[in-house]
């Protein structure tokens, strides 16, 4: 319904009263959209990559226009490198391209669905930057598992598109075999990304479901819930004879981000590695003659204990700056907390120069590898991490959640005893990136492993631990 373009105001007196009627000034009104009309062929649904017509009628003729998308920008949100602080979005916008009207004024419009957060998009027609036509579609998810079959150890990949921002659309939980493996999301990568898993179990198919689970756990009677619209797929994994798991190791590691360094022209090769890594330091235009200490920075302390945690510097050398002003030495990174640590060149109390290293997360040992069942294991790893979003690992075993393990108290050296379980054979341990604590109110994202740790973690990108036990007849 079109609204008015003005507005009248009229007085009645009651009877006699002299009746007047009252001029207002007149109120100038957005015009109405017009509407746009979207249509699908072929589809019922509407999934990234969804060929769409796009039809209007009622706009100015021959003017080349803007078909915009509405969307959100933002992500996981971290502060102060180390408290992770939960989501927050923005809406946005971006060009799906120009299209000009008929001489009838007529729109007729073709595009591909961005590759984007699923959930409702608004979809407006913009003239010179002026809003003339409206229009929106729900994108909705897709999942597809990769392989579909292989041995005990198999990498399996179930990649996702279209998974939402907002709170009910944004997270999943893979169960194999009736256990929970782990929960997946695309927060920070716009709604597209790959949980990572492996094979377990007997020769012969094994089921696997995406359920939701916005609170991080799977939500069973999907069809009484509030988001029963949500697709809730599943899936069958063959495994055949044969054994492909290694028995103990680490994912590659990520390129981790370090800040700029400061000061004198100074800088570490490699920046990144485990425990005891060989690094060279170097520095350059510092005071002659000056007696200097270089000292490595870290963090001390506990979340739970009650008595907190503090920045800590210690003195890895003493040395006298030579003649030319430079340093060239090499240090053997201590074996510490994984994660963002500085060395500093101090004077005094002066820093003259800092640069950044970053521990990564490194397997000592699994001991035994193999045993009957009950036999005890011990799994023993360096370098674990300290922030709210990489101070644990959680463990699956055959897939199943088995608990979670912690490095700050113990400066990263964690250690992890459990017993074998299970039929002969190989079984599989893995150990996924978690978050340890957020904000309270919000999702609950703190039990299970994140399987997208790869693409969508937040804070640093830190790899699954991998492991195998042969339980021996």
């Amino acid at each position: 319904m079109r609204l008015p373009h003005y507005v009248l105001m009229l007085v009645v007196c009651a009877a006699g009263c002299r009746a007047t009627q009252t001029p207002t000034a007149e109120k100038k009104l957005p015009a109405p959209l017009q509407v746009l009309q979207i249509k699908h062929p072929g589809t019922e649904k509407v999934f990234v990559g969804t060929q769409i017509e796009a039809i209007a009628e009622g706009l100015p003729p021959g003017r080349k226009v803007d078909l915009i998308w509405k969307t959100v920008n933002g992500g996981w949100v971290i502060e102060d490198y180390f408290h992770f602080r939960g989501k927050k979005f923005t809406e946005t916008a971006k060009s799906l391209g120009h299209v000009e009207t008929d001489d009838n004024g007529r729109l007729f419009a073709h595009f591909e669905v961005p590759e984007d957060y699923g959930g409702v998009h608004e979809i407006v027609v913009s003239d010179s930057g002026t809003p003339i036509a409206q229009g929106g579609v729900e994108v909705s998810q897709t999942f597809e598992i990769h392989p579909t079959e292989g041995p005990v150890g198999t990498p399996i990949e179930v990649r996702v598109k279209g998974l939402g921002w907002r709170t009910m659309e944004s997270t999943w939980v893979i169960n194999w075999d009736n256990q929970e493996a782990g929960w997946i999301s695309a927060t920070d990568t716009h709604g597209s990304a790959t949980a990572r898993f492996r094979a377990s179990g007997g020769v012969g198919n094994h089921q696997v479901r995406v359920l939701t689970g916005y609170m991080g756990q799977g939500y069973l009677n999907h069809e009484q819930a509030p988001n029963a619209y949500l697709p809730r797929p599943s899936f069958a994994f063959r495994v055949t004879p044969g054994n492909g798991a290694r028995s103990a190791y680490a994912e590659p590691y990520a390129k981790q981000p370090v800040p700029k360094s400061e000061g004198a022209n100074v800088s570490m090769t490699p920046t990144q590695g485990p425990v005891k890594t060989r690094a060279a330091l170097k520095a350059g235009g510092l005071p002659a003659g000056t007696a200097v200490s270089v000292m490595w920075g870290t963090w001390e302390g506990s979340r739970v204990s009650g008595n907190g945690f503090a920045p800590k510097e210690t003195e890895l050398t003493k040395l006298t700056i030579g003649a030319d002003g430079r340093i060239d030495m090499s240090l053997d990174i201590p074996d510490d907390l994984g994660g963002l640590h500085t060395i500093s060149i101090r004077s005094g109390d002066r820093v003259v120069a800092k640069t950044y290293f970053v521990i990564e997360t490194s397997i000592v040992s699994i001991s035994p590898a193999s045993g009957p069942a009950g036999t005890p294991v011990t799994i023993h790893l360096k370098g674990v991490g300290w922030t709210d979003y990489d101070n644990i690992y959680v463990a699956t075993y055959d897939n199943g959640y088995m608990g979670y393990a912690c490095g700050f108290n113990s400066k990263g050296d964690v250690v992890v005893n459990f017993t074998a379980a299970g039929s002969p054979g190989v079984h599989l341990i893995d150990f996924y990136p978690g978050i340890y604590q957020g904000p309270e109110g919000a999702q609950q994202l703190y039990r299970l492993p994140q399987l997208t740790y790869a693409d969508d973690h937040p804070g640093n990108h830190i790899p699954a631990l991998r492991f195998a036990f042969e339980v021996t007849r």
